[in-house]
């Protein structure tokens, strides 16, 4: 039988950490913890003994951290889980035998949450930024960063990238590809990691019939990191991987599509002012 690894990040995120590893049974159970102030790591040691912690002393972020517990797991497989995300009894044992796999995740109250998509080109986050992959129609077929039709969760199928949260990949992918990119604080990095990983020719799937609860923002209430850190994990994505003429481009693609937020989404407007002052603003200096 294969030995499965678990690693959890937590960052003050105690009672839902706690919930987490109340769910979850697997050979090794690793905590990587980013300097908590509010007892996560004493929590842990006194409920769940048996649970290994890395005690960081300062927020490594998301990367760095994964990384760490990777490179002490013992399992021939390992899953990447978000402290938020709780996972079905039965989960684990549905998880298929591939390289990579992400599960269907699910909203509290049960319905579909998003959780796979393409890897962000100029033209798709053109169309992403202009809403166009929000369209009726077109979302049902078109490849979007982010799918948005939700029926299209419902299919086994080889994907670009799995969302983070839940992520389980064989241990020879690690051993080869290398780990997750550390310059990525937070968002954004397991879809580069992915790219890299399928570029050396191992394979990422969606499988449907697993699933868990991921409390969407319960580990990062504050949106702002997650719109502002998205559109920053794409100018690194480019000035690692893409021509010159497109990383030129790109943050004036960013910016028109920031702008337009701005009016047709009033309540998050100042997430796309914050967009635009950190990353448009320094690219035309």
């Amino acid at each position: 039988m294969p030995v499965l690894s678990v690693i959890i990040v937590s960052y003050n995120t105690r009672e839902i950490t706690l919930e987490c590893l109340k769910r979850i049974k697997a050979d090794e159970i690793i905590v990587v913890d980013n300097a908590s102030g509010d007892g996560t790591v004493e929590a842990i040691a006194g409920k769940f003994p048996k649970v290994k912690i890395i005690k960081n002393k300062t927020n490594a972020g998301f990367a760095a951290a994964n990384n760490q517990g990777m490179k002490v797991a013992k399992g021939d497989k390992i899953l990447l889980l978000n402290s938020d995300c709780f996972v079905n009894s039965d989960t684990i044992a549905k998880i298929p035998d591939v390289d990579v796999v992400g599960c269907k995740l699910l909203n509290k109250d049960g319905s579909m949450q998003q959780s796979w998509g393409y890897f962000p080109t100029l033209r798709r986050i053109t169309q992403m930024m202009l809403f166009v992959d929000n369209f009726p129609v077109v979302r049902k077929f078109i490849d979007s960063i982010h799918v948005r039709d939700l029926a299209r969760y419902e299919k086994k199928q080889e994907v670009d990238w799995v969302t983070g949260a839940f992520m389980m990949i064989k241990r020879e992918v690690f051993e080869r590809v290398g780990g997750i990119d550390e310059k990525y604080f937070m968002y954004g990095e397991e879809m580069e990691w992915m790219y890299r990983i399928k570029k050396d020719g191992f394979k990422v799937w969606y499988f449907p019939d697993a699933s868990a609860t991921h409390l969407l923002g319960a580990s990062s209430p504050n949106r702002a990191p997650a719109v502002v850190g998205e559109m920053k994990g794409w100018i690194y994505w480019f000035s690692k991987h893409n021509p010159v003429w497109q990383q030129k481009l790109l943050p004036f693609v960013i910016a028109a599509g920031c702008l337009l937020r701005v009016v047709l989404k009033p309540a998050w407007s100042k997430y796309y002012r914050q967009a635009i002052s950190e990353i448009f603003v320094p690219s035309v200096k």
